[in-house]
């Protein structure tokens, strides 16, 4: 194969012995080749859209937006997809299930005696803080979290670059006990400042990236979230892409991503949120970290099932349905391979023929009212971080 140093090498012997046109038509073709060459480059290196950050490839996604009520003219799942814990990942505050759990978190302030107190009106949700005869306030703007796990308000605010802000509020419901504590990440003793006594003051950079994973469109201009364009929830073309086009054209027009996705494609579309394993520093992802539970695909590419397989995400879970629909902590998924066919593949070695995941998947306990799935497969050994 020629490189460019032999192509000019015949190039000035073409010079010295052929006739000039002929020694411009050679010079031309490597002009040209030498620039096709530039952009084919240029092409293969740039970020994929897989690639990109959540908060950069969410800004875009406006281009061929569709109502997403359309959906359910045609797929029936989209009847039962709003009921899921995606769609219902980032709500108002004023939403009616999130008002009643603030109203409720209010009381149970007031009976522990804290100096943290919610006050109501028709639109807007105030939580205050006294310390020391001073007093500190932030409106509460949004529901974070599908209430699967827990719930977590913010509040947004605008710096002095005009960029959007975000306050993390102290307090947060939990689902596995029904009531409130600290939020997660956040110290049992109160920080100083302004906002101490109310949370952690989030800048621009990491606030966007707080709503990216909590929402499908995102419209950022000069920093600041344009949060009445805002498309909350994780729903149909945050996954599926702009589906104008598939609209119009009565679904001729389809996206191939999924149909052709690879293993690990598929794998990094959910980890955009649930972590990628390269995002995860390594030292840390260990069998006696429990902490990696949160973040399924870290586990889920280390397991065995994983790394033998092509399964994914989608293996197990149908992002359409709720958790509960789908039967998420049922065998079937397990015995789509361990079905005893093959001696790799046996249903189980210690004899039982229900709750695999009791044992191999088990729900870790976080140091917040939180248990979180560990989704790396496999036989524990009893020095291995338990539930």
């Amino acid at each position: 194969m020629e490189t460019p140093d032999t192509t000019l090498d015949q190039a000035n012997n073409v010079e010295a012995g052929m006739p000039q046109r002929a020694w411009r038509q050679h010079i031309t073709a490597f002009v040209f080749v030498s620039i096709l060459g530039f952009f084919l480059a240029f092409w293969l290196s740039r970020p994929s859209q897989l690639s990109q950050l959540p908060v950069d490839r969410l800004q875009s996604l406006n281009q061929g937006w569709v109502d997403e009520k359309r959906c359910a003219e045609c797929h029936e799942q989209a009847e039962t997809f709003w009921e899921t814990g995606h769609a219902r990942t980032l709500l108002p505050v004023t939403d009616a299930d999130s008002l009643k759990l603030l109203k409720q978190m209010n009381s149970f302030l007031e009976s522990q005696g804290t100096p943290t107190s919610l006050h109501f009106d028709d639109e807007t949700v105030l939580a205050v803080h006294e310390r020391d005869g001073t007093t500190s306030q932030i409106r509460l703007d949004w529901c974070f979290g599908s209430g699967e796990h827990a719930r977590t308000w913010v509040g947004t605010l605008t710096d002095s670059n005009g960029a959007t802000d975000e306050v993390e509020f102290r307090w947060s419901w939990y689902h596995d006990i029904d009531g409130f504590d600290i939020t997660p990440g956040q110290q049992q003793q109160a920080g100083s400042g302004y906002f101490g006594g109310l949370g952690l003051l989030f800048d621009a950079p990491k606030a966007r990236k707080c709503f990216a994973c909590h929402s499908s469109y995102l419209p950022v201009e000069s920093g600041k979230i344009q949060t009445s364009e805002l498309h909350a929830g994780v729903t149909c073309q945050r996954c599926h892409g702009p589906r104008q086009a598939h609209v119009e054209s009565e679904g001729e027009v389809t996206d191939p991503f999924w149909k052709n996705a690879t293993q690990l494609e598929s794998i990094h579309r959910c980890a955009e949120c649930h972590r990628r394993a390269e995002e995860q520093p390594e030292a840390d992802v260990h069998k006696h970290n429990g902490n990696i539970a949160r973040f399924q695909p870290v586990g889920l590419v280390q397991s065995p099932c994983f790394q033998g397989s092509q399964m994914t995400c989608l293996t197990c879970h149908d992002p359409h349905l709720t958790l509960k629909a789908q039967d998420s902590l049922g065998i079937w998924q397990c015995t789509q391979c361990h079905d005893g066919t093959e001696s790799k593949h046996v249903l189980c070695s210690a004899g039982h023929e229900t709750g695999c995941i009791d044992c191999h998947m088990p729900k870790i306990k976080m140091d917040s009212p939180l248990k979180f799935t560990d989704h790396w497969i496999r036989i524990r050994k009893e020095s291995e971080s338990s539930p």
